[in-house]
């Protein structure tokens, strides 16, 4: 008997065994089956993102490029974005005056770009600030021209320029219907529901006005935003503006074999001054600088309309050396010295003429510029020797410098 019921404990310790092994197997599989579930959401999830944030950088560099470029519509002024569009066929509207007409999808056929899509196939959204938008013009735009939006949540900003959107997918009661027409909240008018940015935006960034949210995603909030910023926009538009001043200013030399004197921070004529060789840009020039105010003279020399119109001159730094700027001996053969521009390949001490462009103002710099020092950071370009340096770009610096000649 002793020996069946060891034989009878046996069996049963053996089937426990095995259904214990069993459970085992199913706990394996089960907790398998979630981790490759969650590790495919996972990456889906990051595949999405790369896809949102490829679209987004595209379309933010679009738009920079268009600001500093030869601008479109046959209309010249550097630093302005397009109207957004509000008809879903790719292309900026007309005009863009209220706020609620001034947010809208990325024009992305006026920008040249495919047909940007985020990770949830849907199209990018776009909203612009007031004197950065291209019809109807308004306001001075140079790189001291400030944005209109501010930002909460997970980034802030304020002054923000414009605003690129990736929708996600729909959250709450959106509804992208391309065939049905329903009272849009943004615009206060009856369209076609896949126009109406309520259906795409959320947590405030639909309602047309100047604040906009960043935060992480959850069920009522997906949105991804991309701002660009005077930091994003302004290098490339002033490098362009500079070119262009460049460009009046070689032919000025070319035409009478010396450069113009600079306008003093404390002449605001803004005309030239005697013997001035650092300062502003002269809004017109005439032998030893008795111009009328009234009749600007630049020897014929054209200079863009948008570059006065904009306070263009108030905002670059221009350098000339003494032995150039003297209309008495042409061919800076006048005597005194060069520029010398430490930072640059030699030779560097043969430098005729320098501008420099100044980007955002910083904290305890007054604009449009009172002194040097307002536009410029380094301490030896502002000093008024005829020695500089090569600014190099910091958190407390964003100077570029463009060499005039030679």
């Amino acid at each position: 008997m002793a020996r069946i019921a060891a034989r009878s404990r046996q069996r049963r310790l053996s089937q426990h065994g095995q259904a214990l092994l069993i459970m085992l197997v199913i706990l394996v599989i089960g907790f398998g089956t979630l981790f490759y579930n969650f590790v495919r959401s996972s990456s889906s999830t990051i595949d999405r993102d790369k896809i949102t944030s490829a679209a987004l950088a595209q379309a933010r560099d679009a738009l920079i490029g268009l600001a500093a470029g030869k601008n479109y519509s046959g209309v010249e002024r550097p630093g302005y974005l397009p109207c957004p569009d509000r008809t879903n066929d790719g292309s900026t509207e007309s005009s863009c005056s209220s706020l609620a007409n001034r947010i809208g999808l990325l024009p992305w056929k006026t920008l040249g770009l495919p047909d940007l899509r985020d990770g949830y196939g849907e199209r990018l959204w776009y909203v612009v600030s007031t004197n950065f938008k291209k019809n109807p013009l308004s306001g001075i735009l140079n790189s001291d021209t400030l944005g209109d939006f501010s930002v909460s949540g997970t980034t802030t900003a304020n002054n923000v320029i414009a605003i690129i959107f990736a929708p996600g997918a729909p959250v709450g009661t959106q509804n992208r219907d391309a065939t049905v027409s329903a009272l849009c909240p943004t615009t206060g008018t009856t369209i076609a529901r896949n126009l109406c940015a309520a259906n795409y935006l959320e947590g405030g960034n639909e309602n047309g006005d100047t604040a906009f949210t960043t935060g992480m995603p959850t069920d009522t909030f997906n949105d991804k935003l991309l701002l660009i910023t005077n930091d994003n926009l302004f290098p490339a538009v002033e490098m362009r503006v500079a070119r262009e001043a460049r460009s009046a200013l070689l032919d000025f030399y070319s035409a009478n074999s010396f450069f113009p004197f600079a306008n003093s921070y404390t002449d605001g004529t803004y005309r030239c001054t005697n013997n001035q060789y650092s300062g502003r840009i002269p809004v017109s020039f005439r032998n030893v600088c008795k111009a009328n105010p009234l009749d600007p003279d630049w020897k014929g020399v054209n200079w863009p309309n948008w570059f006065w119109a904009n306070d263009w001159n108030l905002v670059l730094f221009y350098a000339v050396s003494p032995k150039c700027a003297d209309n008495s001996n042409n061919n800076c053969g006048a005597s005194g010295s060069f520029l010398t521009v430490n930072g640059i390949p030699a030779p560097n001490n043969n430098i005729q003429a320098l501008i420099m462009t100044p980007g955002r103002g910083y904290a305890g710099q007054t604009r449009p510029c009172a002194t040097a020092s307002d536009c410029v950071e380094d301490a030896e370009n502002t000093n008024g020797d005829n020695v500089f340096v090569k600014p190099v770009l910091s958190p407390t610096n964003n100077d570029h410098l463009v060499i005039v000649s030679p």
